[in-house]
């Protein structure tokens, strides 16, 4: 039987292997800092889409919505569907390369195949920090892709991308990251040239769907599979002034097996997100509204049918020293036949020392999710999101977006271009004493407590390299103090690691 130290040690070893056997090289497509992983763009916004970083001759990155701009030319991308490969390859360049560009009738007539094998060691102390008895976990996660994206002139596209999904050594089974070889994405682009009034893409099929920053509506990076959508998605683009993205998609619902998911007809997610850069003194600006109807939800109020309307904005600058994103979001629906009045509001911002060694980044995330007051009153006051980034407390995903505030502090720096490390404290609290502390994606919460609000600290560290423009490797190290409130109420510390190994082609 394998003890966790003894992972660690193999999955350090193994990273010192591979770290001898891919030698730094300066590369074009950097790593995303892990202060802005899986920051994504609402439309046209000067940030990437979750998971993507420009190249250093790129200002702008990729849009990660139907029509949008393609990411830097040659480079694999985090969402696979923004990735430029319309130049075609040259006579002497490697096998790998040819296949991203096989001409069928002309240059504009081409098809890209790719894939992406990804090899993903995590070790849980106490997954669900004492909810739930015997939550220790250490699996490795196996994520296979293999695509083919058939472009016909400026105008239409069809994509097609496959996954397999496997996990091994676990204690306790993750749902998302069992799933035998399936149909993960699946759609055709349909765009529509209005000349000077812009153009319009209309995507039926079934597709990753980020909005946004991607911290509400994100991919869910951290298990095998990914959020993905059934459904209908059409864009609206003013090239550098305004889209409009409309929305009507069911989620996936994952089944273990061969080519068996499908759409989840217990739930129903539709809406409309606008995006615009520098109208507000040069900010990008964000509005949306987004509707979740989920058949069964369970809070501390209850489990039942909840049907959530999301009314946002966002406003949004990155800089060459000053980055800013700030975002606030107010809920109104019913959930088991009680009215809904709760909110969200997201504040990530830094500055970094550019001329400074090791161009040293100091930032603060500060984040307020709404709880429920009284459990008793009619109302429902807990926050909850529509597909939430939960890395963004902790890539070990303790907690939910509920009832929940924290201030994290972090200094970020890059001992070598394709190297960022980050770390910081987290310091967590209850929004509100009448609701409980909600763990992980499930909704399942401590029952409410009248003591301190104090939940605990997470003490965090990240590492990221970018060994070259296929090959990245990413560590995690979290560490959750709990306070004492918090334990006497039957709450623990707890610890995560994370090693990951991920090559694009």
């Amino acid at each position: 039987m394998r003890s966790p130290r003894a992972l660690h040690l193999l999955a350090c070893g193994s990273l010192a292997v591979l770290t001898a056997a891919f030698p730094y090289q300066p590369v074009f497509a950097q790593s995303v800092p892990p202060e802005s992983k899986d920051v994504g763009e609402g439309t046209l916004s000067t940030q990437a889409p979750p998971g993507i970083r420009p190249a250093k001759s790129q200002a702008r990155p990729a849009e990660a919505l139907p029509g949008g701009r393609p990411g830097p030319e040659g480079l694999p991308q985090n969402i696979r569907w923004t990735e430029d490969w319309s130049r075609p390859a040259a006579a002497d360049d490697p096998l790998l390369v040819k296949i991203k560009h096989i001409p069928i009738a002309n240059d504009d007539v081409y098809l890209t195949l790719g894939g992406e094998a990804r090899v993903y060691y995590t070790d849980w102390h106490h997954s669900s920090l004492g909810l739930k008895p015997n939550d220790n976990n250490d699996p490795v996660q196996s994520r296979l892709r293999l695509l083919a994206d058939l472009h016909v002139g400026q105008n239409l596209r069809a994509y097609v991308e496959l996954g397999d999904n496997r996990e091994y050594g676990e204690q306790f089974a993750t749902a998302p990251n069992r799933d035998k070889v399936d149909v993960y994405q699946a759609f055709v682009d349909v765009t529509v040239p209005l000349g000077k009034a812009g153009k319009v893409t209309f995507r039926p099929g079934r597709f990753e769907m980020p909005l946004g920053n991607g911290k509400l509506v994100g991919v869910r990076e951290g298990l095998n599979m990914r959020f993905t959508y059934q459904g209908v998605r059409a864009t609206y683009i003013l090239p550098g002034k305004v889209s409009v993205d409309v929305f009507a998609v069911k989620p996936i619902l994952i089944d273990p097996g061969t080519f068996d998911d499908g759409p989840n007809h217990a739930q129903d997610f539709h809406g409309v997100y606008i995006s615009a850069p520098n109208r507000i003194a040069g900010f990008g600006t964000d509005l949306y509204w987004y509707e979740m109807e989920r058949d069964r939800a369970t809070l501390a109020a209850g489990v039942g049918k909840d049907d959530r309307n999301n009314w946002g904005g966002r406003l949004w600058k990155r800089g060459a020293r000053w980055d800013l994103d700030l975002e606030a979001t107010y809920q109104s629906g019913s959930f088991i036949g009680k009215d809904i009045e709760a909110y969200g509001a997201m504040f990530e911002g830094g500055y970094t020392l550019g001329g400074a060694p090791m161009k040293p980044r100091l930032g603060l995330r500060a984040n307020y999710f709404s709880g429920d007051k009284d459990l008793t009153d009619g109302k429902v006051g807990t926050f909850v999101p529509a597909a939430a980034r939960l890395p963004l407390i902790t890539e070990g995903a303790f907690f939910s977006f509920s009832n929940l505030m924290d201030i994290y502090p972090s200094v970020t720096v890059k001992p070598l271009p394709a190297i960022t490390v980050m770390a910081g404290p987290d310091f967590l609290w209850r929004a509100r004493k009448g609701d409980g502390v909600y763990i992980g994606p499930s909704g399942s919460s401590f029952t409410p407590y009248d003591s301190s609000r104090s939940i605990g600290t997470d003490l965090n560290l990240e590492a990221s390299w970018q060994a070259t423009d296929r090959l990245a490797f990413r560590l995690w190290e979290t560490y959750f103090a709990a306070s004492d409130s918090f334990q006497a109420n039957g709450g623990k510390n707890g610890n995560y690691f994370g090693l990951m190994a991920n090559y694009r082609f």
